[in-house]
């Protein structure tokens, strides 16, 4: 792992490996960058992949505001040029997917594909089911370390974090290491009101979108819709739901590779 000072208030901590083309990682609102590790194993043989930890997670600074879509995507756009090694392929999962398409909508000459994962299509897709939100609800009145256990029934549709605790344990501990509410709440309500779809229209990026088939947060029909804005493919993962970066990872990364392999050089 490496802090990287990406502007002069702020640090980020990153894990890179590999060597080609960079592909930039982003994580979702309830995990962090450890949830890309399988995926980033398997694209590394031919790529350089960045993985990072946003700010107010783990090691990355704290502070105390800036817990925004769009502030994500200007930390995501500075990481870049830290780098000094654009444009990236951006593969972003579910509030990550979402900072990604940001990205490439603030500065498109820094992108050149797009990987959105179980990302939400905004206002103009169908809304969670009640009793998704309620299960959410009661959630969030719990501490963090309940709060989470709590949410994995709903982000997970198989029994993997049953069999991987640890995964779950380390998100946690990232998120009792003194970081402010508002880093989990804040980006999670600033991508609610997040609208995609007429910017995706006129964005001219190669795109993939991956949905997990049984997704009860961010349901399936949002997939298709972003997929029609982009002029892009839709494949949704069997036996994944939310997290199907980490419930479906080899599956997630053989799509990606294929995506990769097909951009233009």
């Amino acid at each position: 792992m490496t802090r990287l000072q990406i502007a002069p208030d702020l640090a980020l901590d990153t894990a890179e490996q590999g060597d080609g083309p960079l592909v930039l990682m982003i994580a979702g609102g309830f995990m962090d960058m450890d949830q890309w590790a399988p995926v980033a194993d398997s694209l590394s043989d031919s790529y350089r992949v960045v993985r990072y930890d946003q700010r107010g997670i783990g090691e990355s600074d704290q502070p105390t505001e800036g817990y925004t879509v769009d502030q994500f995507a200007e930390d995501a756009v500075n990481l870049i040029r830290t780098l000094d090694a654009g444009p990236a392929v951006l593969v972003g999962n579910s509030l990550g997917g979402t900072v990604a398409m940001a990205v490439a909508f603030a500065a498109p000459e820094l992108v050149r594909g797009l990987v959105i994962c179980a990302a939400s299509a905004g206002p103009t897709g169908p809304p969670t089911p009640p009793e998704t939100m309620q299960y959410m609800m009661r959630g969030a009145s719990l501490p963090v370390p309940q709060a989470a256990a709590a949410m994995m029934d709903i982000l997970f549709a198989t029994d993997f974090i049953d069999e991987h605790p640890d995964m779950l344990d380390d998100a946690v501990e990232k998120r009792t290491k003194g970081a402010p509410m508002i880093a989990t709440l804040g980006p999670l309500q600033s991508a609610l009101i997040f609208d995609p779809i007429e910017r995706l229209k006129s964005l001219d990026i190669p795109t993939l979108i991956l949905h997990g088939e049984e997704d009860v947060l961010v349901l399936t029909d949002h997939a298709q819709l972003l997929a029609d804005a982009a002029g892009a493919n839709a494949q949704l993962i069997p036996n994944a739901g939310h997290a199907l970066v980490v419930e479906q990872s080899q599956a997630v990364a053989e799509a990606v590779v294929s995506f990769l392999n097909g951009l233009p050089t």
